[in-house]
């Protein structure tokens, strides 16, 4: 009989929470380097996530930040010349947000640091324990996504 103690939902989520604040410190740490802000970074990638020119307020509900923090985010992006912000023809309140050149450039730097940083990191874990890992994160998700 085994005497090992099984964690407790509140162990697991302090775990989670855990990691998560120390994996978004460890994965800016590449880009503040550079003199890239993380959550400029954040904001130019969700906003190419997104696809072609998304409302800025969808940008801003999707990264769970302030309308101030977009709207500072988004002002160094424009003058940085990598983001470009549009009318909306169809709603003169709102305003679209575009990738410029530059700002694809900065994109697949972006994308090639973030390729290696993150393979360094998961390194740690076996082909096997990566698989499960991913696995026990999805059900988790689709888990807490239907209590919606």
């Amino acid at each position: 009989m085994s005497t090992e103690k099984i964690p407790s939902g509140a162990e697991l989520a302090d775990a989670l929470r855990r990691i998560t604040h120390v994996l978004r410190r460890y994965a800016g740490a590449p880009y503040a380097k550079r003199g890239w802000p993380t959550a400029q970074v954040q904001l130019l990638l969700m906003v190419d996530q997104l696809g072609d020119r998304p409302r800025m307020g969808e940008v801003k509900r999707r990264l769970g930040v302030t309308g101030r923090a977009i709207t500072s985010a988004v002002d160094a992006l424009e003058r940085d010349g990598l983001l470009r912000r549009e009318p909306d023809p169809t709603d003169r309140r709102a305003s679209l947000l575009a990738v410029t050149d530059a700002g694809r450039h900065r994109l697949g730097e972006i994308e090639k640091i973030q390729h290696g940083h993150a393979d360094e990191t998961f390194s740690v874990l076996d082909p096997g324990e990566r698989k499960t890992l991913l696995e026990l994160l999805s059900r988790l998700e689709e888990h807490v996504a239907a209590q919606d």
